[in-house]
């Protein structure tokens, strides 16, 4: 009896244009749930699309860092070359000073010693005392010769000794002898003033050395003429590490 005095209801009230009590309930009710299931659903997709987006973002940012480190390397092997290429232009220049030289690349390096080994030998005409030179100067003396490698003691070894001249408007003669791996001191005999900067040369005063090779400049000057001690710092011109292949000059 209740469906049927509802269900009579419902009919008259639509057949007057009127939403009847129970389908409105039922859509207050109903509605709300749909709207919610349907906001929902449409915030899952966004979170997978998210997710999609984030792996493409993470793709292209790993594409990017290794085209970036990629071009670093290209940079660094560029500025390489051109060094490389500089010093060779260099070495095409360098100025033997009327002796012949032998080409040479450093193959070994033993700093407590300070000392390197060098790939050419007795068979290519190298004998001891010889000059190991490099654009820049004078590097090291060849010690002792094998027949395809020989070592050379570098300039800035304590044990090596050679006769210079600071070239000041009066050239200044001394002996250089090697204190640390940057810095050479020339004792000087002459009650005389050198100024820093003052390049120093090889005398020639040698059989096997020739005059002219530049050793590097002065950096700093002590005169004590109460004791007569007189004494330069020189800084090298030529270090080791600056350059892998050098020149014997004989």
């Amino acid at each position: 009896m209740v469906s049927v005095a509802l269900g009579t209801l419902q009919n008259r009230l639509r057949n007057a244009g009127v939403v009847d009590p129970v389908s409105g309930l039922a859509r207050s009710f109903i509605m709300p749930m749909v709207i919610r299931t349907y906001g929902f659903s449409q915030g899952f997709d966004r979170f997978f699309a998210g997710i999609g987006d984030a792996e493409r973002l993470k793709t292209e940012n790993l594409a990017l860092r290794q085209q970036l480190v990629a071009a670093q390397v290209y940079i660094d092997s560029a500025e390489r070359m051109e060094e490389q290429i500089v010093d060779l232009r260099e070495k095409l220049n360098l100025n033997t000073i009327g002796r012949s030289r032998v080409n040479a690349d450093i193959v070994h390096y033993v700093p407590y010693d300070n000392r390197i080994t060098l790939n050419r030998g007795s068979q290519d005409g190298i004998k001891p005392n010889l000059p190991v030179v490099t654009p820049n100067g004078l590097l090291a003396l060849v010690s002792t010769v094998s027949e395809r490698t020989c070592q050379a003691v570098l300039l800035t070894s304590s044990g090596v000794r050679i006769g210079c001249i600071a070239r000041s408007p009066i050239p200044v003669p001394g002996l250089a002898k090697g204190q640390r791996s940057d810095r050479l001191v020339m004792d000087v005999f002459e009650d005389v003033d050198i100024a820093p900067g003052t390049e120093v040369i090889t005398t020639g005063y040698s059989e096997f050395i020739p005059r002219g090779i530049r050793i590097g400049f002065v950096s700093e000057y002590f005169n004590d003429r109460e004791y007569g001690v007189r004494r330069a710092y020189i800084l090298p011109s030529s270090q080791i590490g600056m350059t892998k292949e050098v020149a014997i000059l004989k």
